[in-house]
């Protein structure tokens, strides 16, 4: 892999991370299209993964740390506010659980069946997902989740685990499916990412088996997934608020056929 390639992986990580389509699944297509062969450095991948984990800690930093000092403080200190935090920060922890096992358990399975016409029958399904929760849940008016929210919204995150499925897609329909407000439910999404994709990237540098590093292309991907991140996390915010996720979902229907119909 060269400089111009880790700065294009990085790119397609810090767009697609957040944006509801899949960043998993382009990466596969990315990586088909500049002719590098997938699983060839997985500790890259796991570098400009730690990217967008960076950008997502950022650009919330104000809400997980009320919530970790709520975490940490003492009964006698802590008023309604705090009370709500703590119960916040232990539905964010129910709902990485599903995704948690359904990873452990399966996550060989799935880098087997890592292949293009899998990606695109998932964009499809995942345009179904968005349009579903746009249609449905599009008048959710509930502005916190409770622990019932936080089991189903951790379910969807667990069928995230097939690439062409969006993570921050399926949580996000999840919440609002639930009758969460749009914001919440985007709230609760990113903020769910946390746990989850820490735990990933810390499983994935321990069952690395050799480590490739490359210093220069290591920097550029992780720069443009953290940078690139931050600018997706406040589009998706938008998009979500003013009822466009329909926008994602045709962009999905579109890739997924293009897919389908030149790899099959």
């Amino acid at each position: 892999m060269d400089a111009a390639e880790a700065l294009v992986l990085g790119m397609v990580q810090g767009l697609t991370e957040w944006l509801p389509v899949s960043s998993s699944g382009h990466l596969v297509i990315a990586q088909e299209l500049l002719g590098l062969p997938a699983g060839e450095n997985l500790l890259f991948d796991l570098v400009v993964h730690l990217g967008t984990i960076f950008a997502v800690c950022v650009f919330f930093r104000k809400e997980l740390l009320r919530i970790l000092s709520s975490l940490l403080m003492r009964r006698a200190g802590r008023g309604p506010q705090e009370n709500a935090l703590r119960l916040l920060g232990f539905l964010l922890l129910v709902g990485t659980v599903p995704a948690a096992i359904v990873g452990i358990l399966l996550t060989d399975v799935i880098e087997d069946i890592f292949d293009l016409p899998l990606v695109g029958a998932a964009l499809m399904v995942n345009a179904v997902i968005l349009l579903v929760s746009e249609r449905v849940g599009s008048k959710g008016a509930r502005k916190s989740a409770g622990l019932l929210d936080a089991v189903v919204i951790g379910c969807f995150q667990a069928v995230a685990i097939i690439p062409g499925i969006s993570r921050s897609g399926s949580t996000i329909s999840g919440g609002m499916l639930r009758g969460l407000e749009r914001e919440t439910a985007a709230t609760f999404s990113f903020l769910l990412s946390v746990p989850i994709l820490v735990g990933a990237f810390a499983y994935g540098l321990v069952a690395l088996d050799a480590y490739d590093t490359q210093p220069v292309e290591f920097l550029l991907g992780f720069l443009a997934a953290f940078l690139l991140g931050l600018a997706s996390i406040e589009y998706l915010l938008k998009a979500v608020r003013s009822g466009k996720l329909w926008v994602f979902a045709v962009y999905c229907v579109l890739a997924g056929a293009a897919i389908l119909a030149t790899s099959t």
